[in-house]
Order: C-alpha cells, then sequence, then structure tokens
C-alpha cells in the first residue's frame, strides 16, 4: 500500500486543503482518515469536529472536540468550539463550563471573542456569564 495512505498527516492537509476550498464533507473524511491511521491525532479531531460545526452538525462536533480534549486537556480551541455548538443547542449549562474551561486556559484569545460573538447571545444576561466575563 502507498505509504501516503498511512500517513496521517497527509490526510489533515489534504483535509485543510479541502476546507479551504468549502469542501467541507470531503474534508471530513480526509479527517477520518487521519485519525484511522493515529487515533491520537488531536489536531484532526479538532478539525473534524470544526468542518461538522460549520455544517451545523453540533452534536457529532462536540463529540469530536470531546475526544480531541480526552486527548489533551488543554485544547482551549476545542473547550470554545464545544462551548459554541452547546449555546447552538441551547445547552447553557454546558456551554458555560466549556466557556469556563477556554477563558481559563487563554483568556486573552477567548473571552473578548465570546463577548462579540452572536452565538453567546443568549448566554449575556446570565449571571454566570457575566462572571466568567469579568474574572
Amino acid at each position: 500500500m502507498d505509504g501516503q495512505l498511512q500517513n496521517p498527516n497527509h490526510w489533515y492537509q489534504q483535509g485543510m486543503v479541502l476546507d479551504g476550498q468549502g469542501r467541507s464533507q470531503e474534508a471530513i473524511a480526509c479527517y477520518s482518515k487521519a485519525i484511522d491511521c493515529q487515533a491520537d491525532y488531536y489536531e484532526a479531531w479538532v478539525r473534524r469536529g470544526l468542518a461538522l460545526m460549520l455544517l451545523q452538525d453540533f452534536q457529532p462536533a462536540i463529540a469530536n472536540f470531546n475526544q480531541a480534549v480526552a486527548l489533551k486537556m488543554d485544547l482551549d480551541l476545542a473547550w470554545y468550539l464545544k462551548a459554541y455548538c452547546h449555546a447552538q443547542m441551547q445547552a447553557d449549562d454546558f456551554a458555560l463550563l466549556a466557556l469556563q474551561k477556554a477563558f481559563a486556559l487563554n483568556p486573552q484569545q477567548w473571552v473578548t471573542m465570546a463577548s462579540k460573538e452572536p452565538a453567546f447571545d443568549g448566554l449575556r444576561q446570565d449571571p454566570r456569564f457575566q462572571e466568567l466575563v469579568v474574572n
């Protein structure tokens, strides 16, 4: 079998190219192949989750982000994207928990972004959200 077909980086890069072309379904297939080659490839789990999220397939996206953070707990991007998905599904408690983790890991990056993100509009009046943004 061709060595590239067993190379997770090959599939990951191919997925990135397809993502850049707006070909999310094909990108998802490439990220899946990268994960098949290397199950602990947390970047591929995040990118597959992101592609699913952009297709508004939030539950599978969350499952991918969960796998990514299980492999690498300090992935602030995965925690933030997970919060976004939960917010889109009106699962406020889960969204707030994931935001709390993202903010704790990288407050400079995520507090400002979350304050402007329309997906979190429904959470802005929640005292828990306000407390997270202030701290």
